[in-house]
């Protein structure tokens, strides 16, 4: 497979999913990228923004705006760490979890419809190897 198709799918599966996510979420006032830190609040309660920041390879500023907003709209608590003072953990409001069960359910939906004809093995093979990619996209110094 030549280079422009691999980046050409990237490029598909990014804008295709953003966009479903998008439309599914705007009555919330949520952003694609504030679902997505809502995401990884929900899977690991008391996480830091910049546990997040690495996990994603986001900038650390963009993501202390979406807590701000998300916080002001009542769906995250910021916590000062008490082992660092620096840091704040992140927390589900009620609200927020309830979001959350949404957007996995979100997920799910937009997995079905993408991979619905593979099987599992093929599923858990094309995880492994875009995790591998991911992980390699991450330490990429530009």
């Amino acid at each position: 497979m030549e280079n422009t198709t691999i980046i050409k799918n990237f490029g598909i599966l990014y804008r295709t999913f953003l966009s479903y996510i998008s439309k599914s979420i705007e009555s919330k006032d949520l952003s694609f990228s504030d679902s997505v830190f809502l995401v990884n609040i929900g899977e690991k309660e008391g996480i830091s923004q910049e546990e997040i920041a690495d996990a994603l390879a986001i900038d650390k500023a963009a993501i202390a705006r979406s807590v701000k907003g998300m916080e002001q709209r009542g769906y995250v608590r910021a916590i000062k760490s008490a082992s660092d003072k620096r840091a704040k953990e992140l927390y589900l409001t009620e609200t927020g979890h309830d979001l959350y069960r949404q957007m996995l359910n979100l997920n799910e939906e937009w997995l079905k419809q993408v991979l619905g004809n593979m099987n599992s093995d093929e599923i858990e093979n094309f995880a492994k190897i875009i995790s591998s990619i991911s992980e390699k996209a991450k330490n990429i110094k530009r």
